[in-house]
């Protein structure tokens, strides 16, 4: 949050409430709002200050709302622990096949044979494009790939499946968001990036 975001959103503040404070308070209130959203852009500081006023009774329960409602706004670009399981265990069957395939010692395919080599490139390249989240919860490709083949669906809905949703839950949005595409070129994101 800049300074002048900061200082339009204390005028805003005072006026809403019909109360204005001493130098001493706005410094004070100032200081532990710069404190507590500094990370924050100002586009979304000044939304969720407008849909924080309208929830807030009262003006010292203002900076819990207010970050309330940037966490809201935050979050929907946020995606959900639902859809990055499904993604992990579809990377987990295709790692498991190129296992097997490592196993026996090759896959032909059309383009031509595959070696252990290859198909271990191919894991790297399936575990790499899950979330930064989501590879460290499974360590590894082959950790990936035990998790979902060593267990009942039952067994990994009751024992597996709430570690995770902790994991992605506590984990930061940029590590939910798929890695950038080689070359450097970022994937297509629905809702926009923060800047």
């Amino acid at each position: 949050m800049t300074v002048e975001c900061l200082k339009s959103s204390m005028l805003r503040i005072e006026r809403y409430f019909g109360k204005e404070l001493s130098t001493d308070e706005r410094t004070a209130r100032a200081e532990v709002y710069a404190a507590a959203l500094k990370e924050i852009p100002d586009d979304v500081v000044s939304t969720a200050l407008l849909k924080a006023l309208t929830v807030c009774r009262y003006q010292n329960q203002l900076l819990v709302d207010w970050c309330a409602e940037i966490r809201k706004i935050q979050d929907i670009g946020r995606p959900t622990a639902n859809d990055l399981w499904n993604d992990a265990a579809v990377a987990a069957r295709k790692i498991e096949a190129n296992l097997y395939y490592m196993h026996i010692g090759s896959l032909i395919t059309v383009d031509g044979k595959l070696n252990r080599d290859d198909l271990k490139r191919r894991n790297a390249e399936i575990f790499a494009a899950l979330p930064v989240a989501v590879q460290r919860w499974a360590g590894s490709p082959e950790d990936l790939s035990d998790i979902f083949s060593s267990r009942s669906t039952a067994d990994l809905r009751q024992f597996v499946r709430p570690g995770f949703d902790r994991t992605v839950q506590d984990a930061p949005v940029e590590s939910l968001q798929s890695p950038a595409l080689p070359g450097g070129a970022a994937p297509a994101q629905i809702g926009g990036g923060t800047t």
